[in-house]
This record gives C-alpha cells, sequence and structure tokens, in this order.
C-alpha cells in the first residue's frame, strides 16, 4: 500500500473542523459514537503524517492528546446520559496514544472510563480484554490500582503468550521480561501489520497512521519507563525514537466536541 501522508493529513485537517461542527450533543447514539471515532481518526493521522513527514515530536503528542480527549468527553457524556458506551477496544487508539504522548492524568481519565463489559457482539473476547489491560496497567501506575482482574481475564483469552507476559512484568516491573515479551510481541503485530499492508480491502484512511506507527508499542514503552524499567538501547520497527521522547508542549484541551466535560491540562 503506498500511502501519501501530505494528502492523509490535509485531508484529516480539513475534515476535523466540519465533523466537530456537526457533532451534536443531543444526537442519536450510534452517531454519536461514529462521528467521535472519525475525529478521533483525524486527530491520529495527522499526529502520524507529521512525525513521518516532518520528524515533529511535540505536533505528534499534541493531536494524540486530541484524540484522547475527544474519547474521553464522549464516554463522559454517556456516563450522565446513562446510555451503553463504545465497546472498550474502540478506545484502544486514543488510550495507546495518549499514554505514548505520557500525558498521565488524561490517560487515568480515559482508563478509568473504559467500559468494563464485554460487548461480544462488537468486539472480539481478547480485543476487550486488551483495551482494559492497557488501561488498568495506566490505573495501576498512577493510582495504585489492583489490575489483577484485567490480567486475569487477558491470559484467559489471549492467542498468544507475549501479551499477558508484557503486562505482568509491567505490573513486577521486570525488565527482563517485559523485554522478551516486547520483542515477542513486536512480532506478532509485524506480521499482522504487513498482512493488512497487503490486504486490497484495508481501508487507506483507518490504516495508514498504523502502517508504521505502533501506537501500542509506544505506550508499553513509555508505560515501562515510568515503571523504572530498564529499556534496551534497540531501535524497534514501528516504534521511532521521536515518538519516545517527553512531551514538553501543554496540551490545552482545544479542538474538542461540545460533549461531556473540560479536563484540567496538567500532565
Amino acid at each position: 500500500m503506498d500511502i501519501d501522508f501530505a494528502i492523509l493529513r490535509e485531508n484529516a485537517g480539513a475534515a476535523a473542523p466540519v465533523v466537530i461542527a456537526h457533532i451534536d450533543p443531543e444526537g442519536e447514539r450510534d452517531s454519536l459514537v461514529e462521528n467521535v471515532r472519525e475525529l478521533c481518526r483525524c486527530f491520529v493521522n495527522i499526529a502520524a503524517a507529521t512525525l513521518l513527514l516532518e520528524g515533529r515530536s511535540q505536533p505528534f503528542f499534541l493531536n494524540l492528546c486530541r484524540a484522547a480527549e475527544n474519547w474521553r468527553r464522549l464516554l463522559v457524556h454517556f456516563e450522565r446520559r446513562k446510555l451503553e458506551p463504545p465497546p472498550a477496544s474502540w478506545g484502544l487508539t486514543p488510550l495507546a496514544g495518549v499514554i505514548a504522548a505520557g500525558h498521565w492524568s488524561l490517560a487515568a481519565e480515559v482508563a478509568e472510563r473504559l467500559p468494563v463489559q464485554w460487548q461480544k457482539e462488537e468486539e472480539y473476547a481478547v480485543e476487550f480484554a486488551w483495551a482494559s489491560t492497557l488501561g488498568a496497567l495506566v490505573l495501576h501506575t498512577q493510582r495504585g490500582v489492583d489490575p489483577s482482574p484485567q490480567l486475569d481475564n487477558l491470559a484467559r483469552t489471549a492467542r498468544e503468550n507475549c501479551w499477558p507476559a508484557l503486562a505482568q512484568s509491567l505490573v513486577d516491573a521486570d525488565s527482563s521480561a517485559f523485554a522478551s515479551a516486547f520483542s515477542d510481541a513486536l512480532a506478532v503485530h509485524e506480521a499482522r501489520t504487513e498482512t493488512r499492508a497487503r490486504s486490497f480491502t484495508t481501508r487507506e484512511d483507518q490504516f495508514a497512521a498504523h502502517r508504521y506507527l505502533w501506537f501500542e508499542g509506544l505506550a508499553l514503552l513509555r508505560l515501562a519507563r515510568k515503571r523504572g524499567l530498564d529499556i534496551p538501547n534497540v531501535r524497534y520497527r514501528y516504534c521511532p525514537p521521536l515518538a519516545q521522547v517527553p512531551m514538553t508542549e501543554r496540551y490545552q484541551g482545544d479542538w474538542v466536541a461540545s460533549i461531556g466535560e473540560a479536563i484540567a491540562t496538567q500532565r
């Protein structure tokens, strides 16, 4: 798949304000979900294109925060209206992105609102388990919340052993176990990514940001450093060094839909 990231960013940048304008707080649930998913996709595409085209880390992080903040607002909106939230796995990229940015307060607010029930008509059990585990790892790191229920569920549902091993290594702060499991998970991710890249049915706008960037991998590396693990000086594919530098620009809560509530902007 040949991707023109300049056009991808231009299209996403043009679409974002239009989508924001069309998000109606009083609108029908499914339309709200789809519109916010599209808005998040716009910001993730802008983030990826900016990093890959220009090597600019701070706009990359800021746009990932914009995706996460809009997803958080959607979850808050549904909480207040007592509506069924979207599946946990649908928020995986916004959550992984904000973890990768190192905006821990926003990551925790997204994580604490992830649905706790598997929606079997909308997501696979392992997708739910992995998204829930990533959220639990954030809350464990930030607030000391016990992640055992999520890790146990992941162990029951995961197809590969590397995913439970990754989660457990972060809880245990075991650098050696993390490095081994991360390498195994990267191999799994690479195989899946290259298969998608060769598929004629893959939609470019939904896949482009993930072609050369592994947001979950970046999130895991950021979590590992937060936990004090010793990360090998290795250049991992899909995890460029420019996506691992510290976030130094403050996210101001901009470019958001008029739903939910504002978030404090501290990191």
